[in-house]
């Protein structure tokens, strides 16, 4: 699995893994992971760029799009020429579709506004981002798709705060009197998902468990399961 932060994603991997039931190895790398501090902070957004979450192996940063996308394909390349995955999963809400590779990719960045926007269409949906700097960018997201959504925050990355905020994001969803909630974040966990399911009373889709479960599909799919040799690249928002 490669993340647009830095690998392993222990916060990640092993809650995917317990939901895909398919055989299959996954690589980790990251792309950041050889990269020093002051390199990292070298890529914060800039000129108006959207704010990205990564994930650092002693904590996290925010970083722009415009710095981590020439990256990743460097990273989607060399995973490619060397471990010949049969697919490649990008675990970001950011849309990857200018993402070149001769293997299939899973890009979440238009997988899951397209399923999300259906279950949702003349509903009222609530939106729970990772960080404030990105609530326009969803709010048009869904607009754009015939949706007035309601857009609150919660970081995953704030150790346990992030259950207090996720608590302060599903009270105000819930005066919002929303029908369902999307929870966007890959890094968002399933104790934020019951605290804000048991606040609000509705329905909670969780971008990590979505994502797992295509890829299980996918990997279910396979003519062979036994030679399948997926890699997850995971990019932290």
């Amino acid at each position: 699995m490669l993340t647009t932060g830095q690998a392993p994603r222990t916060d990640l991997v092993p809650a995917m893994r317990e939901v895909m039931r398919s055989r299959m190895e996954i690589v980790e790398a990251g792309v950041l992971d050889q990269l020093r501090p002051e390199e990292i902070r070298e890529m914060a957004p800039r000129d108006g760029d959207m704010e990205i979450y990564v994930r650092l192996r002693d904590g996290a940063a925010i970083v722009g799009p415009r710095s981590i996308r020439p990256r990743m394909q460097a990273l989607v390349d060399e995973v490619v020429a060397e471990r010949r995955p049969s697919f490649i999963v990008v675990l970001c809400g950011l849309d990857w579709s200018d993402l070149r590779s001769p293997v299939p990719i899973v890009d979440p960045g238009t997988l899951f506004p397209a399923i999300v926007s259906s279950i949702a269409h003349g509903r009222r949906l609530g939106v729970i981002k990772p960080l404030a700097g990105q609530k326009d960018w969803a709010r048009k997201q869904f607009a754009d798709r015939g949706i007035d959504a309601t857009i609150a925050v919660a970081s995953p990355y704030v150790a346990e705060l992030r259950l207090a905020q996720a608590a302060e994001a599903a009270t105000e969803l819930r005066n919002a009197n929303v029908d369902l909630i999307w929870m966007t974040c890959v890094g968002m966990d399933e104790p934020m998902r019951e605290i804000v399911a048991g606040i609000t009373g509705r329905p909670v889709i969780l971008a990590r468990t979505l994502l797992a479960r295509v890829v299980d599909e996918l990997a279910s799919g396979a003519a062979d399961v036994a030679t399948l040799r997926p890699v997850a690249v995971a990019a932290v928002r």
